[in-house]
């Protein structure tokens, strides 16, 4: 711990669990006969449970019961009487084993025939790509609930509590060092911040991307991937790989098993050729891998950063921009008739 950091419990206790603890704890606390006991903990709690169901600040909370792990929910609340909201707590792990289908089924079966409006919410504290937040909301019909909307709630006004000044405190940590990608040296030391990269990097892309974490016998790393072209039998696409603390590469990879070294040797020097006009540097990787997805080559000056490690955002976008450009045209000019390479 470093010597300028007081204790915070919520640095210690990062399981899952004990977040759903806080969120419980949280909406209890915006039952309306709490006011009297700590009256800005109980409005911010009320701020809190409009937010999950979508109410105006005109809406009277008057009675709420919370709980955790009802038929594995992990955080469920009633609200006057009215509504229903079943919470899926996420810090750092995704949705897995159709758990939000599951779930939204068990409590539209329990609630059927009662005058709940019924609230589904999929809140989370650590980061996630966009686009997989993007099926959650369309395709299992959650609302999201993330990071910055929590602390925009818990920083409404001062409350005199040291679990909720803990839990914000926290939260704003993870906030603000994912939020200090700008360094190179921090994106590649930093799990927050390479992820606060890729976010970035979401944001700013037009196309579909992705990114999460790929784990294997050499380390593992954090992975973005998007703009696949299709080049005769194969598929070639852009891949951005963070080695925690080993290093950060913009890399060709080809989807689909070549049939020889000697076939990736000779599309690696073409694509080289045209990258090279647009100032691209590209390298042949240590070893080429025959497999059905491989590095074909990786892009040596992709990522620039200024004298004090400012990653570049603009010539970012530029180069890969460029490099989009590159895969097009290759796919173009691979036709058929060229397949023998």
């Amino acid at each position: 711990m470093k010597e300028n950091q007081t204790p915070n419990i919520f640095r210690l206790a990062t399981k899952e669990l004990s977040q759903d603890g806080f969120f419980a704890w949280l909406l209890q606390w915006a039952d309306q006969d709490n006011e009297h006991i700590n009256s800005e903990l109980n409005r911010t709690a009320q701020d809190f449970v409009r937010r999950l169901i979508g109410q105006t600040d005109n809406y009277a909370v008057t009675t709420v019961v919370a709980g955790r792990q009802w038929h594995n929910i992990d955080v469920w609340a009633e609200v006057n009487g009215e509504y229903f909201i079943c919470i899926e707590d996420k810090t750092n792990t995704g949705r897995h084993s159709n758990q939000l289908a599951r779930y939204k089924k068990l409590v539209e079966d329990e609630y059927d025939g009662k005058p709940h409006t019924l609230k589904f919410i999929y809140l989370k504290t650590g980061n996630e790509s966009l686009s997989s937040l993007g099926l959650i909301k369309s395709q299992e019909g959650y609302m999201i609930i993330d990071r910055e909307m929590v602390l925009e709630i818990l920083n409404t006004r001062q409350v005199n509590n040291d679990i909720f000044n803990d839990f914000r405190s926290y939260l704003t940590q993870l906030q603000e060092l994912t939020n200090s990608c700008s360094k190179l040296k921090v994106v590649n030391t930093e799990e927050s911040a390479a992820q606060g990269f890729y976010l970035n990097l979401q944001k700013l892309i037009p196309e579909w991307t992705d990114w999460n974490y790929v784990s294997n016998p050499t380390g593992g790393f954090w992975g973005f991937w998007y703009h696949w072209v299709q080049i005769n039998d194969f598929k070639l696409y852009i891949q951005i790989e963070n080695k925690i603390k080993v290093d950060l590469q913009v890399k060709i990879k080809i989807e689909g098993k070549a049939p020889s070294i000697d076939y990736l040797n000779q599309l690696c020097s073409q694509l080289g050729e045209l990258a090279s006009k647009y100032g691209l540097l590209v390298a042949r990787p240590k070893k080429f891998r025959l497999g059905n997805t491989s590095t074909l080559a990786i892009v040596v000056n992709a990522l620039p950063s200024t004298a004090d490690e400012d990653l570049d955002m603009s010539r970012i976008l530029t180069n890969l921009q460029n490099l989009q450009h590159v895969l097009d045209e290759y796919a173009l000019i691979s036709l058929p008739t060229n397949s023998n390479l």
